[in-house]
C-alpha cells in the first residue's frame, strides 16, 4: 500500500508549479492586430518572460522542501536501521564513510547528496535547460522516497 501511495505521490509531483499558458493573441492582421502593433510586441515580451523563470519559482520551492523532507526521513530511518544491532551497512559506497560516523556523519551526507540535487538543477537552469532542471528535482524525490519506503517496509518485516 505505501509503495502506490509514493507511485502516486512522484507520479502527480510534476503538476506542482506548472504555470498557466498564456491567453492567445490577435492573429496578424486582424483588426485588433491592426489597432496596436505595440500590444503584439507586448505579448511577445511577455512570451520571452515566460520562457525564463526564477529559479526559486513556486514550483521549484516545493520540489525543493519536498526533497528536504525526504532527505531527512532517509537519514532517520537509516541511522535507526544501523543502530538496531546486526550486521547491516549503508548500501551506498559513496555515503557508507559518511554514514558509519553517526548521527553528524549522517548529516553531513545528507546535505552532500540534497546540495548535489540542487546544484545540478541550478546548473541545468542556469545553462538554460529548464525541463531537464525540474526533471533532476523530480528524480532526486523519487530516489530518495523509494529509499525511504524500503527502509520502512525493511524496518517494519525484521
Amino acid at each position: 500500500m505505501a509503495r502506490y501511495f509514493v507511485l502516486l505521490l512522484v507520479i502527480a509531483l510534476p503538476a506542482f508549479g506548472k504555470e498557466l499558458p498564456n491567453a492567445p493573441t490577435p492573429a496578424a492582421g486582424s483588426p485588433a492586430m491592426a489597432a496596436s502593433s505595440s500590444h503584439f510586441l507586448g505579448a511577445n515580451q511577455a512570451a520571452s518572460e515566460m520562457a525564463t523563470h526564477k529559479f526559486f519559482d513556486r514550483g521549484n520551492k516545493i520540489r525543493m522542501g519536498i526533497l528536504a523532507g525526504v532527505v531527512a526521513a532517509d537519514g532517520i530511518s537509516t541511522q535507526a536501521i544501523l543502530q538496531s544491532g546486526g550486521h547491516w551497512r549503508e548500501l551506498n559506497p559513496l555515503a557508507r564513510p559518511f554514514v558509519n560516523q553517526g548521527a553528524p556523519g549522517q548529516f553531513a551526507a545528507s546535505i552532500l547528496g540534497y546540495g548535489f540535487s540542487v546544484g545540478t538543477s541550478y546548473l541545468l537552469h542556469r545553462t538554460g535547460h529548464h525541463k531537464l532542471e525540474k526533471l533532476m528535482l523530480d528524480a532526486s524525490i523519487g530516489i530518495e522516497t523509494e529509499v525511504v519506503a524500503s527502509n520502512l517496509i525493511w524496518s517494519s518485516t525484521r
